[in-house]
């Protein structure tokens, strides 16, 4: 079977991909434009894929997610769509705005 892991692409949603990655999307990755991360779309760790065993205990209801934190200058494309998002910007607006744009018109926003 395939080694598998999930990444959040630029309108934010979440896929899951084969590893390694085809060289179109290792180069996606490279530019920030896709981010790796846990199957719910939270930021990817080592020990949360190991946790990711199948549990005995019962699946409890999901909590109310907590909205992203403020991204730094060095963040992906992604994590700035989805902070302008938070902060009234439309989705496609934000999509279509570059990384440079983003940065420039939400920085400050808290």
């Amino acid at each position: 079977m395939a080694e598998t892991a999930h990444f959040r692409g630029e309108g934010g949603h979440v896929w899951e991909m084969d590893l390694p990655l085809s060289e179109q999307h290792a180069r996606a990755e490279q530019e920030g434009r896709l981010v790796r991360v846990n199957q719910d779309g939270s930021a990817f760790s080592e020990s949360a894929e190991e946790s990711e065993a199948p549990s005995t205990e019962p699946a409890s209801e999901p909590g109310p997610q907590e909205p992203p934190k403020k991204p730094n200058k060095a963040s992906s494309k992604a994590d700035w769509v989805a902070w302008a998002v938070q902060h009234g910007a439309e989705q496609e607006e934000a999509e279509s705005l570059t990384l440079a744009a983003l940065i420039e018109r939400f920085h400050s926003a808290e």
